[in-house]
């Protein structure tokens, strides 16, 4: 349902503003990735123009919290696709005051809409968790965060890892994600690189980036100052063999189901309702959170 007000430039912000009747909040048109302004709205869809002419395009519920969770989606389906995604916006409201959810803007430089998962790892010359990281930046002044938790399963559980083994004292909580591109379906890899990185070898490129697409081999190279909570499904039998077991076995780490570990690594397997992987149930989904962020909050390091 249209607002009468918008569009309109805000009195605070000095930003143009119109309304998302989707998300039914405010929808931001910010100048720049280096002059966000978030003093406008509390709650609102951010579009931020990049250097590359794509925008990063972001939900922002901005109250004052002391954590800031930040998620990111998995693959798309054929017969949903609506861009801007964003991940668990009604499901985390009353748990996190302060919360951002991405969309991928890798998406965006597949104007034929068959690249359905890009994993935010972007293209030559240009990584989006460069601009994510600025976005949080600014983010957490707005909302007085010392804490990040950052929140992703499938696809999106590989953007999790990735970007929370960046940020130290952060919090990955993942369901079922993504570890290695080698492993994700070919489908997925072909459209990703056939659109992204034409012309280029895509094994040649796995090999020589290691940090953006092997989380394994990331954690193995050295210790992250991070912590990772990692739910998997036993009832999820591909994902289990292609992408927590090699992870585990980077990690030279043991299981640990329901007990918690003494590290900063808790390999949480469980037996799923459902069979099959994406298939985490709501309560599963919540119950885990749960017991990660209770763990994280007792051994997380102090803020500064």
């Amino acid at each position: 349902m249209a607002n009468s007000r918008y569009p309109r430039v805000n009195p605070k912000s000095g930003l143009q503003e119109e309304w998302d009747d989707h998300f039914q909040v405010p929808s931001v048109k910010q100048r720049s990735i280096s002059s966000l302004r978030f003093n406008g709205q509390s709650t609102a869809v951010h579009t931020v123009p990049l250097a590359n002419g794509l925008t990063l395009d972001f939900y922002a519920r901005l109250g004052a919290a002391d954590e800031l969770a930040v998620t990111f989606h998995g693959a798309y389906r054929k017969d949903k696709y609506l861009y801007p995604r964003f991940e668990r916006v009604q499901s985390l409201e009353k748990l996190f005051p302060a919360h951002i959810a991405f969309a991928d803007p890798t998406l965006r430089m597949d104007r034929s809409k068959s690249m359905l998962l890009s994993w935010y790892l972007g293209g030559p010359g240009w990584d989006p968790m460069d601009d994510i990281f600025k976005v949080i930046a600014r983010a957490k002044g707005r909302s007085g965060a010392k804490h990040v938790v950052f929140i992703g399963g499938s696809g999106g559980g590989h953007t999790a890892l990735r970007l929370s083994a960046h940020f130290p004292g952060s919090l990955a909580y993942v369901q079922a994600p993504a570890t290695d591109i080698h492993r994700c379906f070919p489908t997925a890899k072909k459209n990703y690189f056939s659109t992204v990185w034409p012309g280029w070898d895509p094994e040649k490129l796995l090999d020589a980036f290691p940090e953006r697409f092997n989380m394994p081999a990331l954690y193995r190279r050295r210790p992250m100052d991070n912590f990772v909570y990692y739910a998997q499904s036993t009832r999820d039998p591909h994902y289990l063999d292609t992408h927590f077991e090699p992870f585990r076995a980077a990690l030279g780490a043991t299981p640990t189901g329901e007990e918690e570990p003494r590290g900063k690594r808790w390999l949480a397997l469980y037996e799923g309702q459902k069979e099959g992987h994406g298939a985490m149930t709501p309560p599963e989904f919540r119950e885990h959170l749960a017991r990660a962020l209770t763990w994280w909050r007792a051994r997380r390091p102090a803020a500064r």
